[in-house]
């Protein structure tokens, strides 16, 4: 399936303009529509303020009370004001939409803003079920999203594939290298070929199956010499690895693999066990969201 419609969701980070550079770049590679989310949050403890957005407050914001927070953030060279309001974080978002217009409008990239509430997560998840891909950020102790705004709620309720770039580095783009988690689930199934659009131009793609016991390399994995023959067959050059789990956990042993194939994506089913069993009992899908190095896409 080609990419025509994809949403990318920002915050008031350096990280959320990475994020949208890195979404504009697939926007144009794929001449796809690009549109924003942006969630209004009362409180962004850590976040940068206005001087390092990059983009020249709005008009007005002059006149806020000194010492005022937007959205939580300290306006510079402003003291504090005894209370916060709504406007404040308007005049936020109105920053974060300028800046995405002026990413976008350069680029002939077509696309549609949405500003949502801290309350709204359930319509941020109807949106993303209408689109092709939506570009998230991991979660950082810089910015934390709103309950029921963290990746992992959006990928388990859209049903659409999700790009999850991480909070630190910059890349200005995808799936030249890509290495593919496979153990044979419809959620790694689904991952797989949510890919296939993002590896057009891959120059090497690495199709890795984690086994526990090394006594299990004598059974073929579920479908592995398939899937590589599948991509083959859409032009995409790929390779099986079989590697054993050893001491260290899944995640990790993908991740050490990421890191030695230079891999720029890492392709991931999402949550084969429900969340609460994974915040129990630790979990794949959990743990690349914590510590991922690349961009993981996800699919649920």
């Amino acid at each position: 399936m080609a990419l025509r419609d994809i949403l990318v969701c920002l915050d008031p980070t350096d990280a959320g303009e990475h994020r949208l550079r890195l979404a504009a770049a697939i926007a144009r590679e794929h001449q796809a529509h690009l549109s924003a989310a942006y969630v209004m949050t009362e409180e962004i403890a850590g976040a940068a303020p206005y001087g390092d957005l990059g983009i020249a407050a709005p008009a007005g914001a002059a006149g806020l009370a000194e010492g005022s927070l937007v959205a939580g953030m300290p306006a510079p060279q402003i003291p504090p004001a005894p209370n916060a309001d709504t406007t404040r974080g308007a005049a936020l978002a109105d920053i974060i939409e300028q800046r995405y217009r002026e990413t976008v409008r350069p680029n002939d990239i077509d696309g549609d803003w949405h500003l949502f509430g801290s309350g709204e997560a359930a319509d941020l998840v109807t949106l993303v079920k209408t689109v092709d891909l939506v570009v998230y950020g991991q979660s950082s102790s810089d910015y934390r999203a709103p309950s029921g705004f963290r990746p992992e709620d959006i990928i388990t309720a859209c049903g659409r594939p999700m790009l999850v770039v991480p909070y630190a580095g910059n890349f200005a783009a995808i799936g030249r290298r890509a290495l593919i988690a496979w153990d044979g689930t419809r959620e790694a199934t689904r991952a797989l070929h949510d890919a296939v659009p993002l590896l057009g131009k891959a120059e090497a793609v690495m199709v890795v199956t984690v086994r526990a016991r090394e006594a299990s390399f004598d059974r073929d994995p579920p479908g592995l010499d398939r899937i590589v023959r599948h991509l083959e067959r859409h032009g995409i050059a790929a390779r099986a690895e079989h590697t054993l789990q050893g001491d260290m956990p899944v995640s990790d042993v993908l991740l050490s693999r990421a890191t030695d194939f230079d891999a720029d994506l890492i392709v991931a089913g999402a949550y084969h066990h429900s969340q609460f069993r994974e915040a129990l009992l630790g979990g794949v899908s959990r743990e690349l969201l914590a510590h991922m190095t690349a961009p993981v896409l996800m699919s649920h």
